[in-house]
Parts: C-alpha cells; structure tokens; sequence
C-alpha cells in the first residue's frame, strides 16, 4: 500500500530503542484491534515461533536463552489438532517441543498435563461449528486449566475484533504481507499482552533463540500503518 511505503522511507530516517517502539506499537495495535496487546514479528511464522518460546519458558530468560535444549524445563509438549498438522507447523517444532497430536475432544483432556504449553491450530476448519474440535470446542476444555491457545491464521483477513479471540483463542497470528497488504517479511499477533511481552523478550535484536527472526524499524512502522489503512 502506498501509506506503508510512506510509513517506512519515514521510519528509516530516525533512530529508535526498540524495546520503546514495541511498548508503544503493542499499545496502538491494542487501541486499533481491540485486543489486549499486540506485537509485530519478521513474519506470522517467527510470530508463532517467538509465541510458542513465550509458552514454553513463560518469560523467564533463564529458560530462554536454553531454548531449542528443553531438558529439565517444565513445559515442553504442544498438543496440536490432527487437522493442523502441516508444513508451516516447524515454526513451532523449531523451538524443540514434543508434538501431541489429538483427533477427538476426549484424547484432547487426556493430553493435558502438567508438560502442555499451549495448543496449536490452524484456523478454517477450527472456526467450523461440526467440527468436533473447533476453536471453541478447545477453548472450552482449555481454559479452565489455563492452557494458552495460538491460533495460526497466517492466510486469513484480520476481522475487528479478531473472531478468533472471540472464540477462546489466547494469540492468534495474522501474515502482515497477504490481506494486509504489509511488508511481506512482517507478520501481526494479538493477544494476551503477557505472552506477547515475553515472546518479544524472544526475539531479536534480544540474544536468545529468536535472534535469527529480526525485523526493522521501517518493517514495524510499515506493518502499523497496514493495520491503521485496513
């Protein structure tokens, strides 16, 4: 679009703290989406990433900076629909997680134990109401055990608010350069401003597991402005 563009030749002429600028582009992302918090990554899949990192070691950098080596640590297993198993799902196995996939509402509780970090799933088929574990139908098994649900919907229009928060989803994560219209290496995530603190903790220009995901200044205002013209 061409206000991100414009957005981002303005942006490359200042110097930022970036810890600054994601303070206040989580807070404008809040105010615009009426989500909780929001954060801009390189990207829906290093979103997910830094989302199941912030799961994983709940904000404590000296889990942190052990990550993908999960040994010892308590939470290290993602339950994940059979349906939502795919190849974009190693943005989740990249932080060293066991898999567990379930096929009903009845294997799901079964998972459940005290190792779940999150739960993982694909959007589509999750918003179905048939289907027998839809979004809510988790959600409603989730969240009495407090267990965090990231909700990939890389390929979906952002829709305020976010229907998928509305059905139980903790963080859902949107691309920034598909529907958006964004830079193409900016993704956009909303949600529990907790989990998205400590997943921005996760990623660059922070030293940890997230380093290798970063995304500039310019990228960041640009990916505001899509949200702001959308």
């Amino acid at each position: 679009l061409p206000e991100v563009l414009a957005a981002m030749d303005a942006a490359s002429g200042y110097f930022v703290q970036y810890d600054e600028l994601a303070e206040a582009i989580g807070k404008r992302l809040a105010e615009i989406t009426g989500a909780e918090w929001g954060l801009i990554p390189a990207g829906c899949a290093a979103g997910i990433k830094h989302v199941t990192i912030a799961c994983v070691t709940g904000g404590n950098p000296e889990k942190l900076i052990r990550v993908p080596d999960l040994a010892g640590l308590d939470k290290t297993q993602v339950i994940v629909p059979s349906y939502s198993r795919n190849a974009y799902d190693h943005a989740v196995r990249n932080v060293g997680v066991e898999m567990v996939t379930v096929e009903t509402l009845e294997e799901l509780e079964q998972a459940i134990n005290p190792r779940t970090a999150m739960i993982y799933l694909v959007t589509g088929r999750a918003s179905d109401p048939d289907q027998p574990l839809s979004l809510k139908a988790i959600a409603e098994v989730a969240g009495p055990r407090d267990i965090p649900i990231l909700a990939d919907a890389a390929a979906e229009n952002l829709t305020i608010p976010s229907i998928h928060l509305e059905q139980g989803a903790t963080v859902v994560a949107y691309s920034g350069g598909k529907a958006l219209c964004g830079p193409q290496c900016a993704g956009l995530v909303l949600g529990k401003k907790d989990i998205l603190m400590s997943a921005w903790q996760a990623s660059a220009p922070h030293h940890g597991p997230g380093r290798d995901d970063k995304i500039g200044k310019e990228e960041i205002v640009g990916m505001l402005a899509a949200v702001e013209a959308w």
